[in-house]
């Protein structure tokens, strides 16, 4: 075997041992619960459409902030989706959307970084990065004019840790541990009446 298999499978060992590691089995799955979440149509200056807000509540497990301060950067993802009832078939999706978050931390300064959009913010402490991951304020989810009758359509909104952005071999290991599973599921959504207009042809 050439130096740098070697390197490569030692490498790799390493983080299915540390994996295993962070990942006892037998634990609780993360909960994140939605405390709030409100749709909104667009406000002076900004592109035309619907916008959502929406709050979560969690706790995160021990074993990903001791990934985290491994150098393994963490992925959250808030989604939207927009359904709209048909008597004689399933529900038309007519809008998805998705805001990814990457959360990081810099074991040289000691700060971790919260990254979205293309836009970072540096945080002195895990406390202070945390709420930009829990809140998520002006989301543009979907074109203006996309709703008709708003009981004819289904908002929901949804946060979770994107396990697939995490190093192969603990993805592996997550499939046997619930520390690594953090997920809202999803919770459904009012669609106020200001948010109406020309209802869209199916």
């Amino acid at each position: 075997m050439s130096a740098l298999r070697q390197q490569f499978a030692a490498l790799a060992l390493a983080l299915t041992a540390g994996a295993a590691l962070l990942c006892p089995t037998g634990a609780a799955a993360a909960e994140a619960t939605l405390m709030s979440a409100h749709i909104t149509r667009d406000e002076p200056g900004e592109r035309p459409g619907l916008f959502v807000r929406a709050s979560y509540e969690f706790d995160l497990p021990q074993p990903l902030i001791d990934a985290l301060h491994r150098g393994i950067p963490l992925y959250f993802q808030h989604e939207f989706t927009l359904t709209k009832g048909r008597w004689y078939w399933t529900d038309k999706t007519v809008a998805e959307s998705r805001f990814n978050i990457r959360l990081s931390f810099d074991p040289l300064t000691r700060r971790y970084r919260v990254s979205y959009n293309g836009l970072s913010l540096n945080f002195d402490t895990f406390e202070q990065a945390l709420p930009l991951i829990k809140n998520i304020r002006r989301w543009r989810v979907a074109d203006h004019g996309i709703v008709g009758d708003p009981s004819d359509f289904n908002a929901e909104v949804s946060f979770r840790l994107d396990v697939s952005k995490l190093p192969k071999p603990m993805q592996v290991t997550s499939g046997d541990s619930d520390d690594w599973t953090l997920t809202s599921g999803a919770n459904r959504v009012d669609i106020p009446a200001e948010a109406a207009d020309t209802e869209p042809e199916d």
